[in-house]
């Protein structure tokens, strides 16, 4: 094969608003989906878990959708973590809140895992073979991984909070 057969590299390109705020309209309305069929309003398949994580997973899902709205609104490009300093208050004040919740979500699903009741099936792959793994194993990583994650959660509560005080 020559070089000019091989496929060329595509070039990053930064997402438009409009892609960003329909990313934002489809994880929105997949978490309203699962929020609602959580519920029982709307049809959902059976699930081995309680609803309320069901539940959890669509608000993890709506935040992030109202995240990329914000990102739309204001601009920003797919390399900019924080919001230009020129926005409104009620969008950085969002922003983080919707960032506070999705962590919020992961959190209590992962919490769930590592300490809820009834067996838990994990498995390891490897390449080659599937091994399944023991409850203690399975329960003690998804633990591990809540703890960082809640340490996140209070991290940008208290970061939240202190922006907040410092304005007022």
């Amino acid at each position: 094969m020559s070089v000019q057969d091989q496929p060329a590299i595509l070039s990053h390109r930064e997402a438009s608003p409009h892609e960003v705020a329909g990313l934002g309209l489809a994880l929105s309305l997949a978490g309203l989906y699962f929020m609602l069929g959580s519920i029982g309003v709307l049809p959902m398949p059976d699930v081995d878990g309680p609803s309320f994580l069901i539940f959890a997973a669509g608000i993890a899902f709506l935040f992030a959708g109202l995240l990329c709205f914000i990102r739309a609104r204001t601009g920003m490009t797919d390399n900019q973590t924080t919001r230009p300093e020129a926005s409104p208050g009620w969008i950085k004040l969002s922003y983080q809140t919707f960032g506070i919740g999705v962590l919020g979500a992961f959190a209590t699903i992962g919490t769930w895992v590592a300490i809820g009741s009834g067996p838990h099936a994990f498995a390891v792959s490897s390449p080659l073979a599937m091994q399944t793994t023991g409850d203690l194993v399975g329960r003690t990583v998804f633990g591990l991984g809540a703890v960082i994650i809640w340490i996140g959660v209070i991290a940008l509560t208290v970061s939240t909070v202190r922006k907040l005080l410092d304005r007022g």
